[in-house]
């Protein structure tokens, strides 16, 4: 009965432990979240209302603008996408990088786009 009470709990735990690992390591994503679709920054730049709202994945290098103070994923050609969300030490550092951004994507016709 003593071992068998051991053997419970100590399953008990390691159930828990993944549980909490998983949900650490999928963030706050929900397990019904879309998979994020790969689109060019170019693509983001053109045309992006045809990408308002999904998730997205997307590779380019990180610039800092200081107007108007945003950090911006960009192509060699000069087009680009706010970057928001995200610690702004790490941005900083990554400054002059090529780096890939996956978040929700955003569109406001006053502004630029951005992904998040």
């Amino acid at each position: 009965m003593g071992r068998t009470l051991i053997y419970l709990s100590i399953l008990v735990l390691a159930v828990f432990v993944l549980a909490a690992a998983f949900l650490l390591q999928t963030g706050d994503e929900s397990l019904s979240s879309p998979a994020a679709a790969p689109v060019s920054v170019h693509d983001l730049s053109v045309a992006p209302q045809a990408h308002t709202a999904e998730r997205i994945v997307t590779t380019g290098v990180l610039r800092l603008i200081h107007e108007p103070d945003d950090h911006f994923l960009v192509t060699a050609d000069g087009l680009g996408v706010i970057v928001r969300g995200h610690d702004e030490a790490v941005l900083r550092a990554l400054d002059g990088q090529t780096v890939t951004v996956t978040g929700r994507f955003g569109y406001d016709a006053e502004s630029v786009a951005r992904a998040e």
